[in-house]
């Protein structure tokens, strides 16, 4: 579960750091060092909950579905369907905001994304290059835990001590 949660971690938190300094420089003229600071802490420790709720999504997919299907190749499948998915959900939230009105489109398209996601999650999995590709790779992400990890613990305390105090 590791290599998983280390690509979950990865994209997560790529994109909102992205997010986070392409707003920092407009935030520079209204708020303090201290609130853009707070707002990072926020940031991260939903990052971790959110983290963590995309993981929940492989791991019930391999107690749900059968042994051959999904938990023999774990960390190839969990990380072709958390690619799959995450880039989908980026994809979808920069799409959103030029959308005037009830997205329709959108949501059709996500419905037939949904199906797609699943038929190349099968296929990915079966393909023995893809699959040490994507297991290489969840493996090498494993290291941005180093930072992710005690930055959210960190962030998370900032939080609860916030909304305490």
């Amino acid at each position: 579960m590791l290599p998983v949660y280390a690509l979950i971690a990865l994209l997560v938190y790529g994109w909102t750091i992205l997010w986070f300094f392409w707003r920092f420089p407009s935030w520079l003229f209204f708020m303090t060092i201290g609130e853009i600071l707070s707002v990072f802490a926020y940031a991260m420790a939903f990052n971790l909950l959110e983290s963590l709720f995309v993981l929940s999504i492989p791991v019930l997919l391999s107690f749900v579905l059968p042994k051959k299907w999904f938990y023999d190749t774990f960390v190839a499948r969990s990380a072709s369907l958390v690619l799959l998915l995450l880039g989908y959900s980026m994809f979808f939230t920069t799409r959103l905001q030029y959308e005037e009105g009830y997205p329709k489109n959108l949501l059709l398209l996500s419905v037939l994304a949904l199906f797609v996601i699943a038929f190349l999650v099968y296929i990915l999995g079966k393909i023995s290059i893809v699959r040490k590709i994507l297991e290489a790779l969840s493996d090498r992400a494993v290291v941005f835990l180093y930072l992710s990890i005690p930055i959210s613990l960190i962030s998370s305390l900032v939080v609860i001590f916030r909304n305490l105090f």
